[in-house]
């Protein structure tokens, strides 16, 4: 006999069907805050929703499935991926990186953001008794995310700092690593946005396929006559 959808709805606690929301949500780029405008909803209230401290009703599953462009049963059983377990590893893969040109194409890359107002810098002899090269980033600059990135940075050398004195483990250290990667990964670049957004616009201008153009035989009338 098979399960009705409030019995299928049932196997799946607040906390799985959060995950899987935040799951299917970052395949699609969306952010929480994008999200929560589509379904009129605060920004705090879907924090809650993907983190499970609010139990959703199946009306209300199905309606953020249609928003995410999935059948509600399938977004659900996402919670088979693990995706409760958050992995820096798994969820956010590192850069690998094999050659100096590796690092530098990275450098390119990385100072190409508009949204990050990266300055360059070198000293040597004989201006400098030292030799150095850096890239710095201004926390009161015209960047968007100039400031989040002093913080971020001002973070990680006090946690450096805390593993190296001993004050944390090394796990500790990987679990704000992991914290930190979750929580910036809302936080798209502005190119970004606007080519989702121009997406968007062109799919919603796709051209309708005109069918009354396309001529029907009817073999109806002489099927009758053959009778």
């Amino acid at each position: 006999m098979a399960l009705s959808d409030d019995q299928r709805f049932a196997m799946y606690t607040a906390e799985e069907i959060g995950n899987a929301i935040k799951k299917r949500r970052r395949q699609l780029k969306i952010t929480q805050k994008e999200f929560a405008e589509r379904l009129g909803k605060s920004e705090r209230t879907i924090q809650k929703y993907e983190s499970g401290e609010i139990t959703m009703k199946i009306d209300f599953i199905k309606l953020v499935a249609d928003e995410l462009e999935i059948p509600w049963q399938e977004l659900l059983e996402a919670k088979t991926d693990e995706i409760g377990i958050v992995s820096s590893e798994n969820e956010f893969p590192s850069c690998r990186f094999h050659t100096l040109s590796d690092v530098i194409n990275a450098l390119f890359t990385i100072t190409e953001i508009k949204d990050i107002a990266f300055q360059l810098t070198c000293a040597k002899p004989p201006e400098s008794p030292d030799w150095t090269s850096a890239l710095m980033v201004d926390g009161k600059g015209n960047g968007t995310y100039n400031a989040d990135f002093c913080l971020f940075m001002e973070n990680w050398m006090d946690k450096l700092a805390a593993l190296q004195s001993g004050s944390i483990n090394q796990e500790q250290f990987e679990t704000w690593k992991r914290e930190t990667l979750e929580y910036y990964s809302d936080s798209y670049f502005s190119d970004f946005i606007s080519q989702r957004a121009k997406n968007r616009k062109a799919k919603g201008k796709q051209k309708k396929v005109d069918y009354s153009a396309i001529q029907i035989v009817s073999t109806r009338e002489e099927s009758n006559k053959n009778e």
